[in-house]
């Protein structure tokens, strides 16, 4: 293991698996989280976990700002990661109800500030913000003009109050301003509780968004005109993380191609082929994504459009 202490004016920050100057392609803003399982056994997840295994097995360089976590043993070398040391990660217990399932908050973890990101990881091309907690200030949202800005906001839309104790929902709603801003935000129809008019207004304003449907497929909105992107076909083992594929596969693609609907296309193969096994490591490889979508005929309302 390589590691390079830095620091800066304000606090210290560690780098774990990192070469000096490198910018990463795919830079990931937001914790790690410990979720609690049933067996009280603890286990490493969130958008981070997900997303940035999703840049690596696409052939990208990612980078990860975030608490620290006990990573499995078989996590990539090749994924850069920068830790506040003060911090903890935020922790996580699904409990299931005859209610439905009921999400406790055992910990909460510190923001994420400017000052934690490496300088040269701040010119990364594709930068994610992806709050689990609502450790990502909004107002990240001005700080990276150059890049290719995604934002996964399900952490936005969550409050709590005494931990250990439910979290529960409160929609985003940025400004319009702030929507402009950002240059794709994916969510799923549950993030938002079934409610598509607060997803059409944040249409109205930020170029692109996709709302995903699980087997339904998604909907993308480009310039607040909705095009259906159909579900690519999947024997479905486990769901656990597939929007969070999804999402930083979209970003991936749409900066390689400029094109948001060769995008969703791409991100629905991916993300298919991640719920096919157990865990992070179903992910699939950037040739077997390509294998797979040579092999299966994708049918998208596909209407040219420069955005």
């Amino acid at each position: 293991m390589s590691i390079v202490w830095v620091r800066n004016k304000v606090r210290a920050y560690t780098i774990f698996y990192c070469e000096r100057g490198m910018i990463p392609d795919y830079l990931m803003l937001g914790h790690f989280t410990r979720d609690l399982l049933p067996d009280g056994s603890i286990a490493p997840g969130g958008t981070a976990f997900y997303a940035a295994r999703t840049g690596d097995k696409l052939g990208k360089r990612v980078g990860v700002v975030s608490a620290p976590v006990d990573l499995p043993a078989d996590w990539p070398d090749s994924i850069a990661l920068s830790f506040r040391p003060e911090l903890s990660p935020p922790t996580f217990e699904n409990r299931y109800t005859p209610e439905g399932r009921v999400q406790i908050l055992h910990t909460d973890s510190g923001m994420i500030s400017l000052a934690d990101i490496p300088p040269d990881w701040q010119q990364a091309p594709v930068i994610h913000l992806g709050p689990i907690a609502a450790e990502i200030p909004e107002a990240f949202v001005a700080a990276f003009p150059n890049a290719l800005l995604g934002v996964t906001p399900q952490g936005w839309m969550r409050s709590w109050g005494e931990l250990p104790g439910p979290i529960s929902y409160h929609p985003w709603q940025p400004t319009p301003d702030i929507l402009a801003q950002i240059d794709a935000v994916v969510l799923s129809i549950e993030d938002v509780r079934g409610d598509e008019q607060l997803v059409q207004m944040y249409a109205a304003s930020c170029p692109l968004v996709v709302l995903t449907r699980s087997v339904q497929g998604a909907t993308l909105f480009l310039h607040g005109e909705p095009h259906h992107i159909a579900a690519f076909p999947a024997v479905e083992r486990d769901p656990t993380g597939a929007g969070d594929v999804f999402a930083a596969a979209l970003l991936v693609r749409l900066h390689e191609t400029n094109d948001p609907f060769e995008a969703a296309r791409f991100a629905a193969c991916v993300a298919a082929g991640s719920v096919e096994g157990r865990g992070v490591s179903a992910v699939p490889t950037r040739a077997e994504v390509e294998q797979r979508l040579q092999q299966n005929e994708l049918r998208v309302s596909e209407v040219k459009v420069e955005w």
